[in-house]
């Protein structure tokens, strides 16, 4: 998945594109909610229009889809999709009668009221053509709906109808990652749970995050206790020295990064300070290794300070560091960025291992004799495989590229190393590979999951991650009046390219939404249509604004033009590089950190500041030198939003798109049940 230019946790969240709880059990203070289950096989069933009302059904499940008629959502696998309205109440139209046709009348009556006037065969086409390319559909071979020529549409996939969304079970042991249904955030998930014929009864918690048990698997299962029930984002996480406390930083409710205690055995939380400084790790000695910046930073890294975990201010003792971790004898192991290359030192200072792409994830065997990582070869991409350094040994690959992949930590044993990652798009899940390279999965939740550390007894630290970047439009009209628009696609909209009139946006996805290829599409702000131009790392669009420049998502060295008409693309030659970023050279010379613009103005982001919100854009004169503010740029949500990625200008200064990052997290104690 595509970070979206910048801020990348390296050893925490990996870097892009949503864990749990332990059993319920009888006697636990939750309140008792029924869900009554009705699956049709496509032919009956019926969901209420608008909303359901109480005694109707709240939602329908089909495929790896859920709609909800009482938020008005449509999930795939928990992830939230943009889907404007026309295109909702389409698909709204369709599952109230499964199976059955909906004349192109009738959605006309439903979409538009009779006294509005519209092109109505376009709108309708349009409307629907968005819908199939949120759904992965297509026309010409049909999953989810069928065209009947000239009358209208059907809805074809089995739907299952729900009074409120409930998880899927699965008990089965597995080496692949398991794809979950959608699933609600406040759900119940549990392993071994049977559904019964027409009823089941869910445990859920009020004031409580989520209980949630991961599927049942060889190795036995967790029992998962949640530690955090705020609002925000965890940028770091490790058990304390004595194996029982929880050290962590946190974002909570658009404050200050700061760093907090917690113990099992209470819901608090206490405050310890470090204001802006992010926890790398915990040494047995009870030292702290703190990071000062967001640490994607790829291209310089951050500050790394240590400090006593029992008070004191932190000393800084390295600079342009990424990710680090303590070994028992208190030396460091770090990722430093120099000299656009990510290097592994161990002791630091002493370099073993170095890469054009970016390291993340680095920990140290339990005997110190091992040191693990994850390497990705893209920049600003959490694309990576797992990888061992030995002393006297190359370092090896233990595991293929996974396309999302983020939390390492080495089991207790030594035998083992554990990790979040995702193998086919489907949210993070966790699992397990040996220096010899054997390949288990541990467990599976609903939901992104990212380990943050292992205890000696076993215990686990993980935590649940909803990641969104988010795209947005700043249009001025001539009377520079700025509008704001959210043109977020799925759920990792990267802006790639604008083009000059500001009216057409070059992006791709690659996060759960995008399955396990990257998608380019092409969206208009003039009628707000977006279209699928075919898969790939979409890289910028031509300088007549015909075509997109586009990489090829695995195959690095492969460039494709693919017109914005949909006509057939064009393979360019190949050259033999491992391309990380291609874009159109212009005769205008867009060469500028934004824009330079044809008045002789120079539009810049000020460096540093994509991690301060606001972040400020600011124009130099270049025939005198003057530099003034122009623009300061914001979500109209801030909360979890740890930076401004990315900022696109159009040639005429009237459209300005941004991507924002934003990352919410619940952290959760993993115990081994007694069966382990």
């Amino acid at each position: 998945m595509d970070t979206g230019g910048c801020c990348v946790f390296p050893g925490e969240n990996g870097a892009k594109r949503c864990p749990n709880s332990r059993q319920p059990r009888l006697g636990d203070r939750f309140e008792v909610e029924r869900v009554r289950v009705r699956i049709t096989g496509g032919m009956s069933g019926q969901v209420a229009s608008g909303h359901a009302d109480a005694d109707g059904p709240r939602g329908v499940r089909f495929g790896v889809f859920e709609l909800d008629s009482h938020t008005r959502e449509l999930r795939k696998h928990g992830v939230k999709l943009r889907l404007q309205d026309k295109p909702f109440q389409v698909l709204q139209a369709l599952l109230e009668r499964p199976g059955q046709l909906v004349t192109r009348e009738e959605l006309r009556q439903r979409l538009w009221p009779s006294d509005v006037f519209v092109d109505f065969e376009r709108g309708l086409n349009t409307a629907t053509n968005r819908l199939r390319i949120a759904l992965g559909d297509s026309a010409e071979n049909p999953r989810y709906i069928e065209t009947l020529a000239r009358a209208g549409y059907r809805f074809i996939a089995p739907v299952q109808m729900v009074d409120q969304p409930v998880p899927p079970v699965d008990a089965s042991e597995t080496t692949e990652p398991h794809q979950p249904s959608a699933t609600r955030r406040w759900s119940t998930f549990g392993a071994g749970i049977v559904l019964g014929a027409a009823t089941m009864t869910v445990l859920a918690s009020g004031a409580v995050a989520i209980w949630a048990s991961v599927g049942r698997v060889s190795s036995g299962e967790f029992q998962f206790r949640p530690v955090t029930f705020r609002r925000g984002q965890i940028a770091g996480a490790r058990f304390a020295q004595d194996g029982h406390g929880i050290l962590y930083t946190a974002n909570w409710d658009n404050g200050r990064r700061q760093l907090f205690q917690a113990q099992p055995s209470s819901p608090e939380s206490r405050l310890l300070g470090f204001d802006g400084l992010r926890l790398a790790a915990v040494s047995r000695a009870g030292e702290l290794a703190l990071l000062s910046s967001d640490g994607t930073m790829p291209i310089r890294g951050g500050v790394l300070s240590r400090a006593p975990v029992n008070g004191g201010a932190p000393f800084p003792i390295e600079r342009n560091v990424m990710a680090a971790d303590w070994s028992a004898d208190g030396r460091l192991v770090i990722v430093r960025a120099i000299e656009g290359v990510n290097q592994l030192e161990f002791p630091a200072g002493t370099v073993q291992y170095k890469t054009s792409g970016w390291i993340s994830g680095v920990r140290i065997a339990p005997r110190d004799d091992r040191v693990a990582f994850f390497e990705h070869p893209i920049r600003n991409d959490n694309l990576g495989s797992v990888k061992l350094f030995e002393p006297g040994r190359s370092v090896r690959q233990l595991s293929g590229e996974w396309p999302g992949a983020g939390g390492l930590a080495w089991h207790p044993s030594g035998r083992e190393v554990w990790f979040t990652a995702t193998r086919d798009g489907s949210p993070k899940s966790l699992w397990a590979v040996t220096p010899s390279g054997r390949l288990r999965r541990v467990a599976q939740i609903a939901g992104t999951m990212t380990l943050r550390d292992i205890a000696p007894d076993g215990r686990i630290l993980a935590s649940r991650d909803t990641e969104l970047l988010e795209m947005t439009a700043r249009v001025t009209d001539v009377a520079a009046h700025a509008t704001d628009r959210n043109v977020t696609w799925l759920d990792w909209s990267r802006v790639a390219d604008i083009s000059d009139d500001g009216q057409v946006i070059l992006f791709d996805e690659s996060g759960v939404g995008a399955g396990p290829q990257y998608r380019v599409y092409v969206h208009r702000l003039d009628d707000e249509s977006t279209v699928l131009l075919g898969e790939g790392r979409a890289m910028g669009l031509s300088p007549d604004r015909r075509s997109a420049l586009v990489l090829g998502t695995q195959e690095r060295q492969h460039l494709r033009v693919l017109p914005l008409d949909g006509g057939k693309a064009t393979e360019m030659p190949s050259t033999g590089l491992d391309y990380q970023w291609v874009r159109y050279l212009q005769t205008s010379g867009t060469l500028a950190p934004i824009l330079w613009a044809q008045d002789d103005w120079l539009y810049v982001q000020h460096l540093g500041d994509y991690t301060q919100i606001p972040t400020r854009i600011s124009r130099l004169h270049l025939a005198t030198g003057r530099l003034e503010p122009w623009q300061e740029v914001a979500p109209a949500d801030p909360v979890g939003v740890n930076a401004i990625t990315k900022v696109m200008l159009s040639r005429n200064t009237r459209t300005l798109v941004f991507n924002c990052r934003r990352v919410l997290s619940e952290l959760f104690v993993g115990e081994p049940s007694a069966s382990r």
